[in-house]
């Protein structure tokens, strides 16, 4: 039965973290989800009382915490942090099961990261779990072995160093201090490391330059910057120290565009654009929209270029927002385009307009001083994953239609 505590209308249906607690507000159980009312709601409606334990788990249940995150890594990597910071009951009692994975680093001179059940992990250099769903962590996985490519063993090249998953140890290709660095990055960044991580990786990116060491230096920035892209939300510690982290960065973001950007409200409505095309042919745009600080996939918008034949992003970009204008949608308080000071002069609005360049990450107004927001701004990391998404999802619109041409 749903204690009244429990307001389920209340829970957002968003990726996250969950948090069960007894009468005397002790917490019992952590779980993540990626629609996390439906995930919650489950355990009240029969869909989850299967066994006894999760009967007497319901049982205990009187109020409900939850921490909304960006992705499901970062569900992932927030769900073991918060078991290991609170040892809930429940949760120990899935250790005890051996039918859970965990993510196993092996103890070798060149460690391997593999997948373990519980009895198989007294070898361990490392190890982090249980984690109930074995398809999230190999897909977890999956990915991270693209930033930090780990090796399998053997004495000739493996299938993931011709896909460049493999470091190359099974070929001698790397020492083992190197090697050993690797693994290093990733046991720090699966505890949730990240920022200390980024801070020595740049430390040693700038050493490896002075030395004048820069393909070194260049490996060290790719994965500086594999990192970035992987988990651009993970911030585990923050939201440890403070459940409503999400939230409250997102309102410090839009405070701080308002101030440096001089503009009239804070910018409710944000839209962010983007166009993607093999030498102008196959164009596309597209047009994504943060609302409150949130993407709302319900705003989006595709375009295919009708005017331009040829490389033209200027041109391309002021038919699509000129096209946009003619729908009756909410207008927005800012708008973002993909590029510099060429971009933003192809909008003539009234609507305040800045182009949001890759290279340097600069914010530039059709005219005027450019605007150099610092790297760890809450203000431009909500302007980078709006232009990245608006990438993203032009990309996407693009291939679409290549593949389809090739097809017919």
């Amino acid at each position: 039965m749903l204690n009244s505590k429990i307001n389920l209308k209340r829970i957002p249906r968003k990726p996250g973290v969950y948090l069960f607690k007894d009468k005397t507000g002790q917490i019992i159980y952590v779980g993540k989800a990626i629609d996390l009312k439906s995930r919650i709601a489950s355990y009240f409606s029969g869909v989850h009382l299967r066994g006894v334990r999760i009967k007497n788990l319901v049982s205990k249940i009187d109020d409900v915490q939850t921490m909304v995150v960006e992705s499901e890594l970062e569900a992932l990597i927030l769900e073991a942090n918060l078991i290991k910071k609170y040892l809930p009951r429940f949760n120990i009692r899935l250790i005890d099961d051996k039918d859970y994975l965990y993510i196993k680093v092996t103890k070798e001179t060149y460690p391997k990261i593999i997948t373990a059940r519980k009895h198989e992990l007294k070898d361990s250099l490392n190890f982090f779990g249980p984690f109930p769903s074995s398809t999230t962590v190999k897909n977890t996985l999956g990915s991270l072995r693209k930033v930090f490519p780990w090796c399998n063993g053997g004495r000739k090249a493996c299938f993931y160093y011709h896909l460049n998953l493999c470091s190359g140890a099974c070929i001698g290709e790397i020492t083992q201090e190197d090697y050993r660095k690797i693994i290093n990055r990733f046991i720090k960044f699966l505890d949730g490391k990240k920022e200390n991580l980024i801070q020595e990786l740049n430390k040693e990116m700038l050493d490896e330059a002075k030395k004048q060491n820069f393909e070194k230096a260049g490996k060290i920035k790719k994965t500086i910057d594999g990192i970035f892209y992987l988990t651009q939300s993970q911030r585990v510690f923050s939201y440890l120290d403070n459940p409503n982290f999400l939230e409250d960065e997102k309102k410090l973001a839009l405070q701080e565009l308002q101030k440096v950007l001089g503009l009239k409200k804070i910018p409710e409505r944000i839209e962010g654009y983007d166009i993607s095309n093999i030498s102008g042919k196959e164009a596309v745009g597209s047009m994504v929209v943060l609302t409150n600080g949130e993407i709302d996939k319900s705003q989006y918008r595709k375009f295919k270029i009708r005017t331009e034949n040829k490389p033209n992003d200027v041109g391309m970009m002021r038919e699509i927002i000129q096209r946009r204008l003619r729908n009756d949608w909410l207008l927005p308080d800012l708008i973002i385009v993909d590029g510099g000071r060429g971009q933003a002069n192809a909008v003539d609005l009234e609507i305040p307009v800045f182009g949001l360049a890759k290279r340097l990450e600069w914010l530039y107004p059709p005219e005027g001083p450019i605007i150099k927001l610092p790297r760890k701004s809450p203000a431009l990391k909500l302007l980078q994953k709006l232009r990245d998404e608006a990438h993203r999802f032009a990309l996407s619109y693009h291939r679409k239609l290549h593949d389809k041409i090739i097809l017919t």
